[in-house]
């Protein structure tokens, strides 16, 4: 079967090797244009062109993947399939009905929960004991095709953002494997979504990033874990982005008040009051700084106000 694989980031990686260890032919990669890295200076290739590099796949880079030329190219290759994750863009009906067998998408929720670009991130920050990948036909929507498989996996109560990543990218490589040993009878099992019970997971914003510590420590701490290692929760300590990458919420009765630093010494560590309890923030980093623990930024850094912002 020719396949044609349209992904971009690391969670796309492990789909990829899996669909390369089959005796499928991938006959294009599909990934967005290389971009700079925060400084400037060199060009960054993205994890799934890496590893089409690797493997002497032929690679395609456009700006619009519906684009008359794109279109071109991909009829060119006479595709069985086409397979996409997390790769960025939405799919015209046009390109959607050159691939015999049609396109399929590995996302990561249970479907229809958390359509859209930050499923991941967002489960966590609300606080969702369940996860998982669907496989789904893809139509004109934001993953609002047929559901061709799906299977769940628990969230740890302490579970991140990166680890939650890392689990789904190896339960979407299984799944497809599993879903091209029998395409056509895989297909044939598709259903249709309730839009009823839909919800959306759309990007994470520039505000959502801040605590705001007059919250209650579990919703805090959701954002926090939900956020970490990447984009990161932060705040503002005497003026200067603090990120924060890992907490432990702290019972007891505390009397000061919401975003004011209850400790911070190398005893009792970084201790913030939150509007019902505590937060120990164990992880930080100071911007320009490193990650470090809170008991290395106590010993660093002179605090200047007792307040988080």
């Amino acid at each position: 079967m020719k396949i044609i694989y349209a992904a971009t980031p690391d969670f796309a990686v492990p789909a990829l090797k899996s669909i390369i260890n089959t005796k499928n032919d991938i006959v294009l990669i599909i990934t967005q244009p290389d971009k700079a890295n925060a400084r400037g200076n060199k060009i960054v290739f993205s994890a799934v062109k890496q590893i089409g590099i690797e493997n002497n796949i032929k690679i395609f880079q456009p700006d619009n993947i519906n684009s008359s030329q794109s279109l071109d190219i991909i009829k060119s290759c006479d595709p069985d399939l086409l397979i996409t994750a997390a790769y960025g863009q939405i799919l015209k009906q046009e390109l959607l009905n050159i691939p015999k067998y049609g396109c399929v998408n590995i996302h990561a929720s249970i479907l229809p929960k958390y359509r859209g670009a930050a499923p991941i991130n967002r489960a966590i920050i609300n606080g969702e004991k369940v996860s998982g990948i669907t496989i789904m036909k893809m139509d004109r929507g934001m993953d609002t095709g047929d559901i061709i498989m799906q299977k769940e996996i628990v969230i740890d109560d302490n579970m991140n953002a990166g680890q939650l990543h890392d689990e789904l990218a190896l339960l979407g490589s299984m799944m497809i494997e599993e879903f091209l040993s029998d395409v056509e009878g895989n297909l044939c099992k598709a259903k249709k979504q309730d839009n009823s019970l839909a919800s959306i997971a759309g990007k994470i914003t520039k505000e959502e990033l801040f605590i705001n510590f007059n919250d209650d420590s579990v919703n805090i701490y959701n954002r926090i874990r939900g956020l970490s290692p990447y984009p990161a929760a932060r705040c503002f300590i005497d003026g200067k982005i603090l990120k924060i990458y890992e907490c432990e919420i702290l019972d007891g009765n505390f009397n000061n008040k919401a975003g004011e630093i209850i400790y911070f010494d190398k005893s009792n560590g970084f201790v913030v009051k939150t509007r019902d309890k505590a937060l120990k923030l164990a992880k930080v980093q100071l911007e320009g700084k490193k990650e470090i623990t809170d008991k290395q930024f106590i010993i660093g850094y002179n605090l200047e106000n007792n307040i988080l912002k």
